[in-house]
């Protein structure tokens, strides 16, 4: 038998082929021209149902569609979009930063209701000043004005002081006061003035004395005195009325034509006091007294012929250039001189312990206890000049 033959694949013919893509190209080519019509028909549809259109109004149209157009790039707005988006967010993120701080710090807004009344109450004040500072304002002129015609300080010429030159008080010194106050030099004249008034006290003792005690010495005799005339007499301790001794001396005319003489007792104290007050019209000016035959002259010669008279001036804060005048007249007549400054423009002393007033003194403070190991300095001993 014979061998089978092994299967082969038939080729189809190129004619049969071709045919089939022919066949597939023509209904193709049908189809778009089926499309094709009918996409003719629609438009021509579309066409004759659109209205009439001028060339007016298409221009118009066109210029509307130029204006609906966007000028800026889509882009470039999209960008912008994400910008502030991201930028909302950011700022939503600091205000709630912002109020959990606020919350924490417990901020409190201010009331513009309450700053606007301070605000009206600090307008009120400023008005009510406002009349104070005008008043300053015109002093402050008025001051101006007369600092214009206040003519300039001239200081007086200088003054040469003589540097001290301290020597002992002699024994017994015979001290001759003088007061220099109101540019004028007063010879005080105490020690007369003492005299006087001892004796009117030793006159009016009858009527005015409340009690009289004898004095005697740590030996029992009695004690004498003697005043400056040499006379002695016992002396004794008297107590005198201090309402009838005012009262007196208050009417009483003791001084002469550069000094007034008083006695007024004080109301805490029972000794009494002796004061000597210079008159204005009294004394000397510094011209007069560097005249030759001037009063202060004539007192410094005589004082110069007693070996213990020394002078002392009391200087008081107004007179110290007439001092310094009136202490070189004293150097040049060789007399000795002492100083001190004056608190007042008077002259104080005091009569004789013996002369007392009824009245009853406080006790007096008793002195605190010495400190250990402290050093006790003595006050400076009156000297000459």
């Amino acid at each position: 038998m014979p061998r089978r033959r092994g299967h082969q694949e038939e080729e189809l013919p190129f004619v049969a082929l071709m045919d089939t893509m022919t066949n597939v190209v023509g209904v193709l080519i049908i189809v778009l021209v089926m499309v094709g019509i009918g996409l003719a028909r629609s438009v021509n549809k579309v066409l004759s149902e659109l209205p009439s259109v001028t060339v007016e109004e298409h221009a118009k149209l066109k210029q509307e569609l130029a204006q609906a157009k966007p000028k800026q790039d889509p882009k470039k707005v999209d960008e912008e979009i994400s910008k502030l988006e991201k930028n909302m967010k950011k700022a939503a993120e600091t205000l709630q930063t912002l109020g959990r701080t606020m919350d924490k710090q417990q901020v409190k807004f201010i009331d513009t209701d309450t700053l606007q009344k301070q605000l009206e109450a600090m307008r009120k004040e400023r008005d009510g000043k406002k009349g104070s500072v005008e008043k300053l304002l015109s002093e402050v002129t008025q001051l101006k004005a007369r600092l214009d015609t206040t003519p300039v300080y001239a200081p007086p010429p200088a003054v040469v002081v003589k540097l001290p030159n301290p020597r002992p008080m002699p024994d017994k010194a015979d001290i001759q006061h003088f007061l220099v106050a109101g540019s004028r030099i007063y010879f005080l004249n105490d020690n007369q003035f003492y005299d006087i008034v001892e004796a009117e006290l030793r006159r009016i003792e009858p009527t005015m004395a409340v009690s009289r005690e004898a004095v005697n010495g740590p030996d029992g005799k009695p004690v004498m005195q003697k005043n400056r005339a040499g006379q002695t007499w016992r002396k004794r301790k008297i107590v005198f009325d201090a309402k009838k001794l005012t009262d007196y001396f208050a009417r009483a005319r003791i001084g002469n034509r550069d000094v007034n003489v008083e006695v007024i007792p004080s109301p805490t104290w029972n000794g009494i006091p002796m004061k000597i007050t210079p008159l204005p019209t009294g004394g000397e000016t510094i011209d007069q007294a560097k005249g030759i035959i001037s009063g202060f002259q004539n007192l410094l010669r005589k004082f110069k012929t007693d070996s213990k008279a020394i002078v002392w001036f009391h200087v008081y804060k107004d007179s110290i250039p007439t001092y310094l005048a009136a202490r070189e007249i004293a150097d040049q007549l060789g007399v000795p001189v002492g100083w001190d400054i004056s608190g007042a423009p008077s002259f104080s002393l005091n009569l004789p312990p013996e002369y007392t007033l009824n009245i009853t003194m406080p006790p007096a403070p008793s002195a605190p206890p010495p400190t250990e190991g402290a050093v006790h300095i003595p006050p400076p001993k009156k000297s000459l000049d």
